[in-house]
């Protein structure tokens, strides 16, 4: 099953963008970010967050021609309604995130975002799968 993993690098390492770092195996990747763009609790959530988001948009095949550059944004606020940590809004032509703002950094969340988006040509989107069990009366 493919899973993304979120590290949070500790304290006195020499600054460093986030970075995304691929698996040999195919299995998924690892979003690696400064200690100071990313809290403890924000490490658990854009896991769970981004895994869900490599679920929807796949790796193309190969041989298939690379696609247009989607963006992919973030807004952080202070309070999200109803205590929410996330809301995503992910369509063909773009992926908009609003966080609350004490799980990412500014300077983070540009930084992953526009990796992101740098990355898009190389996926492909698949259709939302529902899963019904139907029962005869």
């Amino acid at each position: 099953m493919l899973t993304i993993q979120v590290m949070r690098h500790a304290h006195g390492t020499k600054y460093f963008a986030p970075w995304i770092e691929d698996h040999d195996d195919g299995s998924g990747c690892t979003f690696h970010f400064h200690w100071d763009d990313i809290s403890d609790e924000g490490v658990g959530v854009f896991a769970e967050l981004f895994t869900q988001q490599a679920r929807r948009w796949h790796p193309r095949p190969p041989g298939v021609p690379v696609g247009r550059r989607i963006p992919v944004v973030m807004e952080r606020r202070t309070v999200m309604e109803d205590g929410a940590l996330v809301a995503v809004d992910d369509r063909p032509e773009y992926i908009a995130y609003t966080v609350r703002a004490d799980l990412i950094s500014e300077r983070g969340a540009d930084e992953i975002t526009r990796s992101q988006s740098e990355r898009s040509p190389y996926w492909e989107r698949t259709p939302a799968r529902y899963g019904i069990q139907h029962q005869t009366v």
